[in-house]
């Protein structure tokens, strides 16, 4: 009889170890799945990671990318974008495309909008959706930003980057083509069609030592300071679009 008791025994108090170390094991997943929330408050913080160094392996992919974060910050209501263009670039956007090529070339002439030609510090990317033209404001606050960005990589003694441009002018016509196309193409008046925004990829960055596309987390973060002073300065509104991966900026005059 003392025998059986003290099987039953040992048979339960296995059985009580067993669940405090299901117990246990239960909260443990429950902390992690609490903890992450947090870390994703922290990504999407856009706080900028402040590299003492920076240095590149020539022989690596060209992408050390740890995933993008998509921020809060910099985002102007769309509405005071197309405030703002309207004032500052054209009055009434074109319908059709074949309404803005039949005037393109006097309204050059005017000086009211340029074409935007590569430069030293910004490369235009293939554009399906809008044309490369832009008030001259627009233009002038297009290299004020690539020239702050490369002098932060030479503070940090990287080679130099060309931003990527990846949009300008839009019709109605295209701004209609495009919403078909990308969900996330915004179902109100876009303020592409004005000629005073454009968009700035954070994503891709060209190398211009060697012609290499290049992504880089801390490019990033250095784009999203200097577009940071720049609109402080209040020369320019932003919206950092987290579908398209790039910087929508409307000039202010």
């Amino acid at each position: 009889m003392y025998k059986k008791l003290l099987i039953l025994s040992i048979i339960l108090y296995s059985l009580l170890s067993c669940e405090s170390n299901i117990s246990s094991s239960q909260n443990h997943d429950e902390s992690d799945t609490i903890s992450n929330p947090k870390e994703n408050t922290k990504e999407i913080s856009d706080d900028f990671d402040d590299f003492d160094e920076f240095v590149e392996d020539e022989d690596e992919h060209c992408t050390l990318y740890d995933g993008l974060r998509p921020s809060r910050n910099l985002r102007d209501p769309n509405k005071m974008h197309i405030k703002t263009g309207r004032e500052v670039g054209l009055k009434e956007p074109f319908r059709k495309n074949a309404d803005f090529l039949a005037v393109r070339d006097s309204i050059v002439e005017s000086g009211f909008l340029q074409y935007v030609e590569n430069d030293t510090y910004y490369r235009k990317k293939r554009m399906k959706h809008s044309y490369p033209y832009l008030t001259p404001e627009a233009i002038a606050l297009l290299k004020e930003i690539s020239v702050r960005f490369n002098e932060k990589l030479k503070a940090k003694r990287m080679p130099e980057y060309s931003l990527q441009l990846t949009s300008c002018l839009r019709t109605l016509e295209s701004q209609t083509k495009l919403r078909k196309k990308n969900r996330n193409a915004t179902r109100d008046t876009s303020s592409h069609v004005f000629g005073a925004s454009f968009d700035i990829s954070y994503w891709e960055f060209y190398r211009n030592k060697d012609g290499r596309v290049c992504q880089y987390k801390i490019l990033q973060d250095l784009l999203s300071r200097t577009i940071r002073e720049v609109r402080n300065e209040k020369r320019c509104l932003v919206i950092k679009e987290t579908g398209q991966f790039c910087f929508h900026c409307t000039v202010i005059r």
